[in-house]
């Protein structure tokens, strides 16, 4: 008698434990629905718009470079339980069809470049997508210009409304006053870049192009052309003797890590380095407006 309740016990158990995981393959612990965005600043706009109502897990680190960066299989197991996924694309990300792969298959995925007109900026990002060749991809940075962010905010939103079908209006006012926040610091950086006396600039990785396009800046060279690839010696030289023949006076280099090439331009040119962070750390800012307002301030001081 003890026994056959003992196995009706444990029977039900093992029903609920099985049960579990279908109940909760949308939503975190707290039923809150989970959206996974690739890089901090796509996180950052999907909590801008969602607030609370959903709880938003970042694949990168900071201190990583989403060129080189290698998905982790707990990251892997947790796409299982995303209601949405976000990506930049454009090559941005050469991993994500291995993370959709393991995805929840009901999990609605946005690519925010779709439907962008993409630069071609000639250092564009090549992937060995696994078929033996590599495929070109335009330059994928869209996220480093205000007013693509503030588009992005729209499709992000409908892409919440779909998850959080009962929150409309909440994410819409939410929304409206994220796209105010945005116009606002275009007005910001407009401003700033009336005073700047430079237009031309080298940097260490094509990465402020859409910036560059937005705000009537050009880019004059590159030190790093393809991710991960050091400069030769050869290739350092011609860029020192373009800067001279343009005159370029300027040269960007990311302010997450060191750039002995951006210190030898600027020693043989006289150009001065701006540190800039296209994703954000604790040494420059980790939200997406105070990053975009330190990366101009940085250009301030050596394009005025």
């Amino acid at each position: 008698m003890h026994s056959d309740r003992f196995f009706i016990l444990l029977s039900t158990l093992l029903l609920l434990l099985l049960a579990a995981p279908a109940c909760d393959r949308q939503h975190g612990a707290d039923d809150t629905p989970v959206v996974v965005t690739s890089i901090a600043p796509l996180g950052d706009w999907v909590r801008a718009v969602g607030g609370d109502a959903v709880r938003v897990e970042v694949l990168v680190p900071r201190n990583a470079s989403p060129h080189t960066f290698e998905l982790r299989p707990r990251q892997l197991r947790d796409a299982g339980s995303a209601a949405l996924i976000v990506f930049m694309g454009a090559g941005l990300e050469f991993w994500a069809e291995d993370l959709l792969a393991n995805a929840n298959p009901d999990a609605a995925v946005l690519r925010l470049s779709e439907g962008a007109q993409l630069l071609q900026t000639g250092e564009e990002h090549t992937h060995d997508h696994g078929d033996g060749h590599s495929h070109a991809e335009g330059n994928p940075h869209l996220w480093l210009d205000p007013l693509f962010a503030a588009d992005a905010a729209g499709r992000i939103t409908e892409a919440l409304v779909k998850i959080l079908p009962g929150q409309e209006d909440a994410l819409r006012n939410r929304a409206a006053a994220w796209k105010d926040s945005l116009r606002a610091l275009d007005a910001r950086i407009r401003t700033a870049r009336a005073e700047w006396s430079q237009r031309l600039f080298v940097e260490d990785h094509s990465s402020w192009v859409y910036f560059a396009a937005r705000y009537d800046l050009e880019q004059a060279g590159v030190i790093e052309a393809t991710p991960g690839r050091e400069i030769s010696a050869r290739e350092l030289g011609a860029l020192i003797t373009r800067m001279r023949e343009k005159q370029v006076r300027a040269i960007f280099a990311d302010a997450r890590k060191s750039s002995r090439a951006a210190d030898v331009l600027a020693e043989a040119t006289g150009a001065s380095v701006a540190r800039l962070d296209p994703i954000g750390s604790e040494s420059t800012a980790l939200r997406y407006l105070d990053l975009m307002r330190y990366n101009v301030r940085e250009m301030t001081r050596i394009l005025r």
